[in-house]
């Protein structure tokens, strides 16, 4: 059987998982590679490949969280938390015991004696020039970010507010929110407003600023009314985060801010009909098409799964083997999920089910497709395209890659499939009194049976449903 699981080797006729330490992280390491025997042999590949799966997940969660760690240090604002909080829990603050210095009389003279708070500020510096070396005037060449941030708390005796750009708040708050995932609503709302008023310091940030910002999403982007009222609440969330968590003490720009009067209403997406599916499965039958993009849009039709949750798929996400094949969706380093309910099992079947086996096959790493498509609003734009390649008619917001979804969804309620079911399968949460009776998840019997049921309804819309050039 084909071995190319990463980091499985066979040695002396035994399986071992072995994993070099990235440079960037070793530091944080006591060693150089994780090895480890699984006691396994040839004939027992499946279980090698299975645990081998298993432990380059964890090893990669460890790398990620030191990467994150790392990342946070670089922070003034979490440094400055950090040192904040060491200071009150060591008695270094004005007011605390270890923050006093002691004066008495000794031979007729008054003597004052360092403090605590004075003991570590010399044993702080003289710890940096030690490490980093000593300049022409004798201070230190270097401090780490959490030495500056210890050292000015210990010098003004209270907790120090640094500067604090956007971007930056916007990482605190997802390493605090999303343990440092991606948000989609954040990353969008934080990158919009970076281009359009730059990464300003939270604190010069101000109402008209914001107002005017509102303006041009629905101006000059043509930003529909419930997409300008995400990005607001994005950029308010992140302004009260660091207002809550990191004593930043300028008032919130964005509250009570509204959509201007002027932006348009929710944009409706509609289903693909079944003259689009003609088109596309014949474009993706061409030879030219890239393979990738064959294969995550053959599971994009078959599953009715986000954009992101097929492209973000890792090969131990992929289970081929079981009695219903299926694919795990789930939320990762590289894939933030929607909602909790979209942690979930899609059967795969049909041609789903064949594309599935041929991305496991072509893939060299862990990831089933190129990093490329890591990215989501870089793969709905690709997936979009290939669709106008494809001939459906361009129709802004309305046939897109999410329209695969919305298909599928209209496919299951041709089908008279339960709403429960229905749910399970496009990871939507339950609604109402009856969300919390009942199991948590449907049997993946029922769940493949829905999609047979459904996919032969794909496509099954009225045409009235669409605008004037939307159908071919």
């Amino acid at each position: 059987m084909r071995i190319d699981v990463p980091g499985l080797q066979l040695v002396k006729n035994t399986y071992h998982f072995r994993r070099a330490v990235p440079p960037d992280v070793r530091e944080a390491f006591d060693f150089w590679e994780w090895k480890k025997s699984l006691k396994l042999s040839p004939g027992q590949e499946l279980q090698a490949h299975a645990h081998a799966k298993r432990l380059w997940q964890e090893t990669q969660q460890q790398i990620d969280d030191v990467r994150q760690a790392q990342k946070l240090g670089e922070s003034p604002a979490f440094a400055a938390k950090a040192a904040a909080e060491w200071a009150a829990r060591n008695g270094f603050l004005d007011g605390q015991p270890g923050a006093e210095r002691e004066t008495v009389w000794s031979h007729g003279e008054l003597v004052e004696f360092d403090s605590a708070r004075d003991l570590m500020f010399e044993q702080i510096v003289e710890e940096a020039g030690r490490k980093f070396g000593w300049d022409a005037n004798g201070h230190p060449k270097r401090l780490t970010p959490e030495q500056q941030a210890r050292l000015a708390v210990l010098a003004s005796g209270k907790p120090v507010e640094p500067p604090m750009t956007v971007s930056q708040a916007r990482d605190l708050y997802l390493a605090d929110k999303f343990d440092g995932a991606e948000d989609k609503a954040t990353t969008q709302a934080t990158k919009q407003f970076i281009e359009m008023v730059g990464d300003q310091e939270l604190t010069t940030v101000t109402r008209p600023m914001v107002i005017k910002w509102l303006r041009d999403l629905a101006s000059q982007r043509g930003q529909s009314s419930g997409t300008i009222r995400r990005r607001l609440t994005s950029l308010r969330a992140i302004f009260n985060h660091m207002r809550n968590n990191y004593s930043l003490t300028a008032e919130n720009p964005f509250s009570s801010q509204e959509v201007p009067t002027g932006a348009t209403g929710p944009r409706k997406h509609v289903p693909f009909h079944h003259k689009h599916f003609e088109l596309i499965e014949q474009h993706l039958s061409k030879a030219e098409t890239d393979p990738d993009l064959r294969r995550i849009m053959t599971l994009l039709m078959f599953t009715g799964c986000r954009p992101m949750e097929i492209g973000g798929l890792s090969k131990s996400e992929v289970f081929l083997e079981q009695d219903i094949p299926a694919i795990r969706v789930r939320w990762t380093a590289s894939r933030r999920l929607k909602t909790k309910s979209s942690d979930r099992l899609v059967p795969l079947i049909g041609p789903a089910l064949q594309a599935a086996k041929e991305a496991v096959e072509a893939s060299a790493g862990d990831n089933l497709f190129p990093e490329k498509y890591l990215i989501t609003d870089r793969l709905s734009q690709t997936v979009i395209k290939e669709i106008r390649k494809a001939g459906v008619p361009h129709s802004p917001y309305r046939l897109i890659a999410y329209s695969f979804r919305h298909s599928m969804k209209e496919a299951l309620r041709m089908a008279e499939v339960l709403d429960d079911t229905q749910d399970a399968l496009m990871g939507h949460a339950k609604k109402g009194v009856g969300a919390h009776y009942g199991a948590s998840r449907r049997r993946p019997e029922v769940l493949k049976q829905a999609l047979e049921r459904a996919i032969p309804h794909l496509g099954d819309v009225d045409e009235t449903e669409f605008l004037p050039g939307e159908l071919p």
